[in-house]
């Protein structure tokens, strides 16, 4: 009968401070000030830049809730180039604090026809051979070819 009681009491134990971890966790991750802050850019910056060592580096809070994006090209790339999500998102704590998942957008989202002007910002526009346009039936955009990070493609895009 001891060896009950101290096995249940073992694991009410065990159970209560794994669910006081995963809300500590779920706390700390949901709360904005665990959102890359300018001091935390620049001490990235300090310390010579984003090396590849932290998998999720700055984006971690948000990676949360869209952890598909963690092996995402775009994504990748761009971290490694210390272009975070609050880079082109906007800090959006409203959206990263909504506990009905995805009822509150991000600060800044982009439509299909916005993509070209927002990648423009930063990167040159390089030219599309006859061979590549031609597999498209209309005009594409930067991430039909270069990672969809959730931008629609048309219906009228052959794959």
């Amino acid at each position: 009968m001891a060896k009950e009681v101290g096995s249940s009491v073992k694991q009410a134990v065990f159970f209560i401070a794994i669910v006081g971890l995963i809300s500590l966790g779920y706390f700390c991750l949901c709360n904005c000030s665990c959102r890359p802050t300018a001091a935390a850019l620049a001490s990235q910056e300090t310390a010579g830049g984003y090396d590849g060592t932290e998998a999720l580096g700055l984006n971690a809070a948000c990676y949360v809730c869209h952890i598909p994006f963690v092996q995402e090209d775009l994504s990748r790339t761009h971290l490694q180039a210390k272009v975070v999500c609050i880079d082109c998102h906007g800090l959006s704590a409203g959206h990263a604090n909504d506990e009905n998942i995805g009822a509150t957008p991000p600060d800044v989202k982009f439509e299909r026809s916005e993509v070209d002007a927002m990648c423009l910002k930063c990167h040159k526009t390089h030219g599309i051979s006859q061979e590549d346009l031609a597999k498209h039936k209309v005009t594409p955009v930067c991430t039909d070819c270069h990672g969809n990070h959730r931008i629609t493609k048309p219906a009228a895009i052959s794959p």
